[in-house]
């Protein structure tokens, strides 16, 4: 499983409404910056930019590897 990017919300592109909220008129404003358009969240952990599967204990989203790297220094505590 991926986390969809908190910023589009899985979208991959920005949408803006003039007034907020419920508008249902709103219009494409462009590719979203933080996950580059695709949607996914990127893993937070410093130097990798990875696709996040899971938020730590921290509520940092990370990716397979950096999870497993984080699951074994917690372990170690």
């Amino acid at each position: 499983m991926i986390l969809p990017c908190l910023k589009c919300s899985g979208e991959g592109r920005i949408f803006k409404s003039k007034y907020g909220g419920n508008d249902p008129d709103v219009w494409d404003a462009g590719q979203c910056e933080e996950c580059e358009g695709d949607g996914h969240a990127r893993c937070d952990a410093r130097g990798c930019n990875e696709k996040a599967i899971a938020f730590n204990d921290d509520g940092e989203a990370l990716c397979e590897d950096c999870m497993a790297e984080w699951a074994v220094e917690f372990s170690h505590d």
